[in-house]
């Protein structure tokens, strides 16, 4: 019978796991382990070649093991990745592996989860952050603008010669009211009203709305849409509203013109969250794919956040009014750019059941 070697067990393990001897020649590397640090089928590099570029740390760590038999363990370990740098769990300690030969066994887990559950700390204090100006502004100003507007009002009837200056103090009067009623909604907790309801229906009622801007801008718009799904209970107006948000956003990006895609899947919640019932294992997935610009780094730092706005005439309120909606449903809500293309993918998730 052939021997059997225990290190083949790795193989399929998720995490990267290789094994070094002491000559810092590798003695196994799993296919999770290849992949993570870009090590090519066959390859058999030394430690100091196959860190030098991307982790070269590592390199110091396994000889400090063979000399003074330390291990090392951190779990937010930089890797860089080309251009990009990302975080690890690394580990390297001793191993025996095979007649008392003993070797150094490094094991990398890449950590996105710890990253996702930092973005929604990140969420939330945007969340409370706005509850507090909502709840130190909304009433005071909202009050005073009813009188503006109807003194506007009266000394453009009285006076034809300020109408149009009176017109445009109630329009600019209307504009801030409808900002402090978003933030009004945002801060206050407001009743959901409860429906059964076809997703594809709301969605098409949604489209129908936008026809006009896509023939203008010059938009092709694809319906990718899931027949299987249940109709859900959701508040279809403010679910309504919150892809109606997703979709301008997504036309604002296609300025050029482009391909719109709608697409309704059913997925495994993967998102991370601070509240573990916040939200249930299996979700429908409601996707607006753009092939525009994307989002900027820049840009990507400050989603969510209050008054932040890349458009000429936008509040940056409406991302933040989508998330709170979303959470309020037990949803989630993720603004990505595609991978290995253009364009970026707003991802609303909303409970099956």
């Amino acid at each position: 019978m052939e021997e059997f070697n225990p290190l083949n067990v790795l193989v399929s393990f998720p995490y990267g796991v290789a094994v070094f001897a002491q000559n810092l020649a590798p003695v196994f590397m799993n296919p999770a382990f290849r992949e993570t640090f870009g090590v090519p089928a066959g390859g058999a590099l030394r430690a100091p070649e196959l860190f030098a570029s991307r982790a070269p740390e590592v390199t110091a760590h396994i000889e400090r093991l063979f000399r003074e038999g330390m291990s090392y363990l951190n779990h937010d370990f930089p890797l860089t990745d080309g251009e990009n740098k990302r975080t690890i769990a690394l580990a390297v300690h001793t191993i025996d592996y095979g007649r008392h030969v003993t070797g150094a066994c490094v094991v990398a887990q890449d950590t996105p989860g710890k990253k996702e559950l930092h973005r929604e700390f990140e969420k939330e204090e945007k969340m409370a952050m706005l509850s507090m100006i909502t709840a130190g502004l909304a009433h005071e100003i909202k009050n005073p603008l009813s009188g503006i507007r109807g003194a506007a009002q009266l000394m453009g009837k009285e006076n034809e010669s300020l109408a149009e200056y009176c017109s445009l103090i109630i329009n600019e009067t209307d504009r801030i009211n409808s900002l402090v009623t978003e933030l009004m909604d945002m801060g206050r907790g407001r009743k959901l009203v409860m429906e059964t309801t076809n997703i594809h229906r709301l969605l098409d009622d949604i489209i129908h709305l936008q026809l006009a801007v896509f023939k203008r801008k010059k938009i092709e718009l694809v319906r990718d849409y899931d027949p299987s799904l249940p109709p859900i209970s959701i508040d279809p107006g403010r679910i309504k509203q919150t892809i109606l948000n997703l979709v301008k956003n997504a036309v604002e990006a296609a300025s050029g013109g482009g391909v719109l895609r709608i697409r309704t899947r059913t997925a495994l919640d993967p998102t991370a969250t601070i509240n573990p019932r916040q939200k249930r294992g299996m979700m429908m997935a409601v996707e607006i794919v753009d092939d525009g610009k994307g989002i900027s780094p820049a840009a990507a730092k400050n989603l969510f956040t209050p008054f932040n706005t890349t458009k000429t005439h936008g509040t940056g309120l409406g991302l933040v009014l989508s998330l709170k909606i979303a959470r309020d449903h037990g949803g989630a809500l993720t603004l990505q750019n595609n991978p290995g293309g253009r364009g970026a993918t707003a991802r609303l998730l909303l409970p099956l059941g």
